[in-house]
């Protein structure tokens, strides 16, 4: 669950201590290592995309991206990571998932966030299975938009990752 020393963590994180970044690596890493079958059932596993203006670091607004760059370089088993080229952008900024307070609302935000998804190059993607990696996951809206992307871009299926689950609201 999203609560305690855990959602705290995540929020330093995203507040600017990067060295988080490093610590939630060796979490998704120590996960997928001790379960390869994850693993054997993807091609790539990528991190959820944020809108980043051009030059933009990851440290800046990209934390999920942070992470997966961060857990390639620990990586010691060659797990099919991608980062760059991205698999899937975000061309604009969108409303944030955890600024709604409406199930309504929380729909609007994933069409909003659906539209601004872009796969700049649908063959990478055609035919693959892509795991995503995200810190929370709420009720799933981001996950099914990006997920919807990549599908309609070709990919065959995609599964998502996430350190925390946030309680139910």
């Amino acid at each position: 669950m999203k609560a305690g020393t855990l959602e705290n963590c995540i929020w330093q994180l995203k507040d600017g201590a990067y060295g988080w970044g490093m610590i939630f690596a060796r979490i998704v890493l120590g996960h997928l290592y001790a379960n390869p079958n994850l693993v054997r059932q993807v091609n790539a596993i990528i991190p959820m995309p944020a809108y980043r203006t051009p030059g933009e670091p990851r440290q800046g607004n990209d934390h999920a991206g942070y992470v997966i760059e961060r857990a390639m370089e620990e990586d010691d088993q060659a797990l099919p990571f991608v980062l760059d080229p991205p698999l899937i952008i975000k061309a604009s900024a969108t409303k944030r998932m955890r600024d709604t307070s409406s199930a309504a609302e929380r729909q609007a935000v994933a069409q909003q966030l659906y539209a601004s998804l872009q796969v700049p190059d649908p063959v990478r993607v055609s035919g693959q299975s892509i795991m995503v990696y995200d810190d929370v996951f709420t009720g799933g809206h981001t996950l099914n938009a990006v997920a919807k992307r990549l599908k309609v871009n070709g990919a065959n299926k995609v599964y998502g990752l996430t350190l925390a689950r946030a309680q139910w609201r």
